[in-house]
């Protein structure tokens, strides 16, 4: 089995030392770093080569990290960017949580911070991914079989029953709860659980 591919990690930022730092260290945890020197050069490269995360500053001449962002997620909406900031633009990097960023660093800051924001960011990148995946699952169950009947289609339901079940008992039971985390409407929880036999009940604490 061929192993995995590095993450690939592009550092955006117009201080030459904060990008000496970041991609040496980020290179000895075993990423494969690229640098930018300023935004316009990050969106370039953004656009010809997929990164898994952007760490890029906030404040740079011409283009911003904000605009680093836009170009980030126009291109790859599950890339995880990071946005470094000095304490006078907080502010402006709350602002660009919500507009989608994962986190943000203040400077200075230390290596040991950017490597746990990273596997963070990586992290829930791929528990969206298979979440993604398992609600893909659930709302293309084949519709006939029952999940006693062989097969593929059966051993989908089995898989849904199973999935719908450890929601059930994550959630205590709280169907409303469970809708949420399987994104789907409670009148569309209600129906799945009815034809795959499971009750709500079952699963409430005692």
């Amino acid at each position: 089995m061929s192993e995995a591919p590095p993450v690939r990690v592009l550092v955006v930022d117009d201080e030459e030392s904060v990008r000496f730092f970041l991609t040496r260290g980020l290179s000895r945890e075993g990423y494969a770093v690229e640098e930018a020197a300023d935004g316009a050069a990050a969106i370039e490269r953004l656009s010809s080569v997929p990164f898994d995360v952007v760490l890029t500053d906030l404040v740079m001449p011409r283009v911003s990290g904000l605009d680093v962002l836009a170009a980030v997620h126009e291109l790859d909406r599950e890339a995880v960017v990071v946005l470094m900031t000095a304490h006078g633009t907080v502010e402006n990097a709350i602002d660009a949580l919500r507009r989608g960023a994962f986190d943000y660093l203040t400077k200075p800051f230390e290596l040991k911070e950017v490597l746990v924001t990273v596997e963070r960011g990586l992290e829930r990148r791929s528990v969206e991914r298979e979440n993604r995946k398992l609600r893909f699952l659930v709302e293309n169950r084949p519709p006939t079989p029952s999940p006693a009947s062989g097969g593929l289609a059966g051993a989908r339901l089995e898989f849904e029953k199973a999935y719908l079940g450890d929601l059930l008992r994550r959630t205590r039971g709280n169907v409303t709860k469970a809708a949420a985390l399987a994104k789907i409407s409670r009148p569309n929880m209600h129906k799945k659980l009815r034809i795959l036999g499971l009750d709500p009940n079952a699963f409430k604490a005692g």
